[in-house]
């Protein structure tokens, strides 16, 4: 979830927080000597032209006062509940998830090995397992994509290793993708002519440096980005995040403070978003997500989740609500790979149906939901999952 990214973001990132001021100022410089438009929306918002083609989004801190209330429904056009199988085989601790049509991939903690599940909760395979011989990963993983058509899963360790795993969906091994240098923290994307698209933290004493980097279909290298130096790395200390949900690929790497797109066919990237903390003492520590219809900023220390209307240009902090599922609340940043996702510990799900069944302005109707669904659970029981495919923009 979010919120143990940004525990580990915050952890690592606390002797960073005056670098994220340095790379305000830059911006400052940047909006000042590009066209920036005058506020539109609620003024929350301005605009700055970077390229001929390109708009990068300022969302202005002090100015985003109020909070509003945003169905579920309003942004996912299915709802599933699925509960996953109790075999001993099933039980996973779930640090990452890939959502398809069809299957269900858990990223584990602990160094443990990533699983495939179908969407009634059924374990299908475990991919690959955890050591150093072929089609084995000693280290955790960072990134993966579940491409159904091809039937194939790509896996992308934490760091050192120069090559990406890729397995069938049955979790047999059946290829490397070697890359030009040891990858760090990275990020992937698979497109329909099955371009593999790398993205991760460049470091400054490596030889082969590149930030993005395209394979084909058959792991032959096509095209690299090479760094510039606002994106080269010391250590490890800073993060990169990539959910995966709007076309191009959407990332936001922690030292730049800007989300960014790569666009494959121009290998260029381009600024598309980015908080203006103002004259704020102590820049929040942030994290950017984005889906079709928003920019979503969450930030810790109890200051909730901005979600910047891209069609209003309106900014608010929100509070995501499940309609599907007795009104209650969800968590507003749980997108990744064009799904919604929420996952529960069966005592978890249990004190939360206890919660809501308590407020005064449940209904009748989500009290009968809600009190089904509380019979059906077994306290024993696998983790139960809620999930929904993000509606494509405008619909």
């Amino acid at each position: 979830t979010y919120k143990q990214q940004m525990s580990v973001l915050m952890v690592k990132n606390m002797k960073n927080i005056k670098g994220f001021s340095i790379v305000t100022v830059l911006c400052t410089v940047l909006v000042t000597a590009s066209c920036s438009t005058s506020p539109k929306g609620d003024g929350t918002l301005t605009f700055v032209e970077t390229d001929t083609d390109n708009t990068l989004t300022v969302c202005h801190f002090d100015q985003v006062k109020n909070t509003i209330d945003i169905n579920l429904s309003d942004l996912v056009e299915e709802f599933k509940i699925v509960h996953f199988e109790d075999s001993d085989s099933a039980f996973f601790k779930a640090n990452g998830f890939c959502i398809t049509d069809h299957y269900i991939g858990i990223r584990q903690s602990d160094n443990l090995p990533f699983l495939l599940f179908t969407h009634d909760g059924k374990l299908k395979c475990q991919v690959g397992a955890i050591g150093n011989g072929p089609g084995e990963y000693s280290w955790s993983i960072y990134d993966e994509v579940i491409n159904e058509k091809t039937k194939e899963i790509y896996l992308a360790s934490f760091a050192f290793l120069p090559k990406i795993l890729v397995y069938n969906t049955d979790g047999k091994f059946m290829r490397e993708i070697a890359t030009k240098e040891k990858l760090s923290k990275p990020k992937i994307e698979v497109d329909d002519d099955r371009d593999i698209t790398i993205i991760h933290m460049p470091f400054e004493n490596n030889k082969e440096k590149f930030l993005a980097a395209v394979h084909d279909k058959n792991g032959s290298f096509k095209q690299e980005l090479k760094p510039t130096p606002n994106f080269l790395q010391r250590d490890f200390n800073q993060e990169i995040f990539a959910y995966h949900n709007v076309p191009g690929f959407s990332f936001f790497l922690t030292s730049n403070d800007t989300l960014f797109h790569y666009n494959k066919d121009a290998n260029k990237i381009y600024p598309k978003f980015k908080m203006d903390f103002g004259e704020v003492s102590e820049t929040p520590m942030h994290i950017y997500n984005e889906i079709p219809d928003y920019y979503l900023i969450a930030m810790l220390w109890g200051k909730g989740v901005i979600a910047v209307n891209k069609e209003k240009q309106t900014s608010n902090y929100a509070k995501l609500i499940n309609d599907f599922f007795g009104h209650m609340e969800a968590p507003m940043f749980n997108f990744c790979n064009g799904w919604f996702y929420q996952m529960f510990e069966p005592e978890q799900l249990i004190t939360l149906i206890e919660k809501r069944l308590a407020d005064s302005d449940c209904s009748a109707e989500d009290r009968k939901q809600l009190e089904t669904m509380l019979e059906s659970i077994d306290e024993e029981g696998n983790n139960i999952l809620f999930m929904g495919k993000l509606k494509q923009k405008g619909k």
